[in-house]
Order: C-alpha cells, then structure tokens, then sequence
C-alpha cells in the first residue's frame, strides 16, 4: 500500500496501522527526515515531490492500493495538494490500481445521502469565509478523486483531535445518524484502513466522528 501524506498526523497514524496490521507501507514523501525513526525498515520510503509526475507514479505503480492523506487542513500552505492528487489519480488509472481511499469534509460539498444540519451548515460557512484555500483545495481534492474511474472511498470528518482515540462512535451521514463534529486523528486512520478491504463504502463518503 502507498500512502501520501504520511508527514502529517493522521498519515503517520495510517501507516502504523498498516504496519500493525501486517501490510506491506510504502510511503512517498518529500522530506524524509519527519518520518519516525522506529519505522525503520519496515516501511519502504520513496522521495520526491507532488509535483514530480514521473515521481509519484513509480510510487503508485508498485502499490496494491493508495490512502492519500493529503489534506489542506493538516498540511501547509502552498504545498501542491491538488497537483499531487491528479498526478496520483492519473497514475492509478494507468497503472490499474484501483482502490483508493482519501480524506475529506461534509463541509465543502453534500452526499447525497445526506441532509445538512444547523452544525454542518455553519461549519460550511465559516470554512468558506475564514478559510477559502482550505475550501477551495477541500472541493478540488475531491473532485480529482470522484471524479475517476477508482474504487475511491472518502473519509469525512469536521475536525480532528491527537492522539490514538477509542474508537469511533458514528459512522454515517448527516441528517440521518448522530454524527458529530470531532474524530481522533488514530480512529480516522483505523476506517481508513479497515477500508482496504471493506467494500460496503465503494464510490461512497461517510462521515466519521466520536
């Protein structure tokens, strides 16, 4: 499994999860330096930039599955999220790899299955006022990931806390389940991986929370 955005909380928190796990982690980042030393050699490390095409496709070409932790609310500004995204989904396409899991927000779009709440309306609202990169990147990233021929499936929440959490709570949709505003940065990281192998959410975005 190739993991990007394996720098930032929660895409540390994927790969020990994999690793604990028993998968084989690869990794593409640009510095590896903020990587965990106690990884070692158990997770492969593949250097380069989002912006590096060729790059992330050797990266993708090996890789059963991708989790792209990219996600401009943990990541810093200017770094080039949605570039890297299409550059990893057109590898994906090309190389017929298939499943693809990401992060994403009910507050910068609705599923379908869903009906917006009080919270999530205000959430959306300030989201695009106080933070129009982070909207605008929110919505581009999952275009990008939607919008392709992948097994994608996106994992939604408002906000996240540090830490390992105790599991999650609510799995669901908005209007319709008890979804809450906050998820613990190691619950996220559990779904996501639990959804390597989990078919019921294909070409579908739950929001998670605990």
């Amino acid at each position: 499994m190739t993991v990007f955005g394996a720098d930032n909380d929660i895409g540390r928190r994927v790969v020990e999860e994999l690793i604990w796990r028993g998968y084989a982690a690869q990794v593409f980042v640009s510095d590896p330096g903020a990587l965990p030393v106690a990884w070692g050699s158990r997770v492969q490390v593949v250097t380069g930039q989002l912006t590096d095409r060729v790059g992330v496709a050797a990266a993708v070409a090996r890789a059963d599955a991708v989790v792209n932790a990219l996600d401009p609310r943990l990541d810093r500004p200017g770094a080039h999220l949605v570039e890297g995204t299409a550059h990893l989904v057109a590898a994906m396409q090309e190389h017929g790899v298939h499943r693809y899991i990401g992060l994403g927000s009910p507050a910068v779009g609705l599923c379908p299955k869903e009906r917006p709440t009080p919270v999530l309306k205000a959430h959306r609202v300030l989201l695009r006022a106080l933070h129009p990169r982070v909207h605008r990147q929110m919505r581009q990233l999952m275009a990008t990931a939607t919008g392709a021929d992948l097994d994608w499936t996106i994992v939604r929440f408002l906000r996240h806390t540090t830490g390992r959490g105790h599991g999650l709570k609510y799995v669901g949709y908005f209007g319709h389940d008890a979804i809450g505003c906050r998820a613990a940065a190691g619950d996220i990281a559990a779904f996501a991986v639990t959804q390597l192998l989990d078919a019921r959410h294909v070409t579908d975005a739950p929001a998670v929370s605990n």
